[in-house]
């Protein structure tokens, strides 16, 4: 019993100089980390003027690019009304507005992507965001071949399709910004405004 009780005391006795000898080697080296670090501020900084300086605004019309994939807003919209393309389905109507978008999605990668309209969302000038709208009624008035629900694109081929936001009646289409992400995570994203 005395010998693993010496054993246990000499394996924790041995982690704690391990540790103490680790917390010396890191502690030496964060004030050479800090001061580089304060040197890299500057340079940081003076980048991050020039990038902004460099950063072109995206349009309607314009292709706004990010891992390959362009993203094109054709045409934006307000109305209240969004009428089906055959007399046997009723129109769509809100008390609010719809921002109807013409999307155009172009697939520069090597390998087929899938997009879904919940890639895309309107960010108005105080930061409020916007979901899109797929609800059942929206979903009858809008064209098969326009839906944007998980379509997969092969390489080099385009994708068109409608997009469409319920938002406030007293959003206006200048302060609104389209945020488009390059897939399900939105790790990446491009911004595209409706001015």
């Amino acid at each position: 019993m005395k010998k693993m009780f010496k054993g246990c005391l000499t394996l924790i006795g041995g982690l704690v100089v391990i540790g103490i000898i680790i917390a010396a080697v890191s502690g030496g080296e964060d004030s050479t980390t800090t001061t580089t670090s304060s040197q890299d501020d500057g340079e940081t900084k003076q980048e991050e003027t020039k990038s902004s300086e460099e950063t072109k605004t995206i349009g309607i019309g314009e292709t706004a690019t990010i891992e390959d994939i362009g993203f094109t807003v054709q045409n934006a919209e307000s109305t209240t009304t969004i009428e089906a393309d055959n007399e046997y389905t009723e129109p769509v109507t809100t008390d609010n507005q719809f921002i109807v978008l013409d999307v155009t999605i172009n697939n520069g990668q090597n390998e087929a992507i899938t997009t879904d309209s919940s890639f895309f969302t309107l960010v108005t000038e105080d930061g409020t965001e916007y979901s899109p709208k797929n609800d059942g009624d929206l979903i009858m008035v809008i064209p098969n071949e326009k839906m944007l629900f998980l379509e997969e694109i092969n390489p080099g081929l385009k994708k068109d399709g409608i997009v469409v936001f319920e938002v406030g009646s007293d959003v206006t289409m200048e302060e609104l910004t389209l945020k488009a992400n390059a897939g399900f995570w939105g790790t990446k994203s491009v911004n595209i405004n409706l001015k």
